[in-house]
């Protein structure tokens, strides 16, 4: 079977098993793409016979890695919204709060910083913000992943109350 004949056959059941198991329409289309170029380019080293059951475990497989970093990623969100609740208790003045997090977000680097607020603040997915930056999205993830870990650890400085204005602390200490 040549690979546009597979290709033709193919795609749509594939993506609409991958649109099944992810319930995203955009995500299922690029790792039913995915899939297939994966294919492409091993395509000499195939069994064209078995090319079929090849792709049908690729996406199922590019489904399940999709949904476990979906899972990871509420997790961490999850948690950082905790932290951050537990954080922001103690002040109830927007500007405060503002202050706060840009105070935060400085310890991140450029990059960093502008992966984490693309995605989290803008809400742009991991893929848009890939292209828009010119790096992949595996980079991106790095980011994220290095970002939360050094918000993380913003959380539990306590002496992060040196870095803020007389203002600032004068509300919190009263």
């Amino acid at each position: 079977m040549e690979f546009e004949d597979l290709f033709r056959t193919h795609y749509t059941r594939l993506y609409f098993f991958a649109l099944h198991l992810t319930s995203d329409e955009e995500v299922s289309k690029d790792i039913v793409s995915e899939a297939f170029s994966r294919l492409w380019n091993g395509w000499s080293d195939i069994d064209p016979s078995r090319a079929a059951g090849y792709l049908l475990t690729m996406v199922r497989n590019l489904c399940t890695d999709h949904l476990r970093h979906l899972s990871i990623e509420r997790q961490y969100s999850e948690q950082y919204i905790a932290e951050a609740s537990q954080y922001y208790l103690h002040y109830d003045d927007h500007e405060r709060n503002e202050y706060l997090v840009a105070l935060m977000l400085d310890r991140l680097p450029p990059t960093t910083r502008q992966v984490l607020e693309a995605c989290y603040l803008r809400g742009k997915r991991y893929a848009e913000v890939a292209e828009e930056l010119s790096i992949s999205t595996h980079t991106v993830k790095k980011h994220i992943s290095k970002s939360l870990k050094i918000l993380k650890e913003a959380f539990a400085d306590k002496n992060i109350l040196n870095h803020l204005p007389d203002f600032i602390l004068d509300s919190y200490l009263e």
